[in-house]
């Protein structure tokens, strides 16, 4: 949840690209963090974000979004901490059993695969987005 203290957010701005019938937009961000003044990946590459939005916007139409740093903090740890975490955890468990390194290996990548299937599921079920437009 966004909380009101601007401090854990990063302000950016974006240019509505599409807006599909069911007020799904996409957004470009155009320019990095409106309060920064040191360069950074945003500034330089061009980077696309989709919202569901009350309203329609129109193409080109600019926008002001805030994003959430703690809560982005907490679903990258999510997203690419527990993965590897269970990777570690299921490839000792399983060199433990059998002792064999090509065993190991193979378990820990289908253990990647099944964390990645199981978050994937977990993702399309989380209704919270960091991002949200400043109005």
């Amino acid at each position: 949840m966004l909380k009101n203290n601007t401090a854990d957010c990063k302000t950016i701005s974006a240019k509505a690209a599409y807006t599909d019938e069911n007020n799904n937009t996409l957004f470009l961000i155009d320019a990095g963090c409106e309060n920064c003044t040191s360069s950074c990946l945003m500034a330089s590459t061009p980077k696309k974000i989709s919202l569901r939005t009350n309203k329609k916007y129109n193409q080109g139409e600019t926008v002001s979004l805030i994003i959430d740093k703690k809560y982005m903090l907490k679903l990258s740890l999510m997203l690419y901490g527990l993965p590897i975490l269970f990777m570690f955890i299921f490839a000792l468990v399983i060199d433990n059993i059998f002792h064999k390194d090509t065993i190991t290996a193979v378990s820990a990548l289908i253990s990647l695969i099944i964390s990645w299937a199981v978050l994937k599921v977990i993702s399309r079920k989380i209704k919270k987005s960091p991002v949200k437009i400043i109005e």
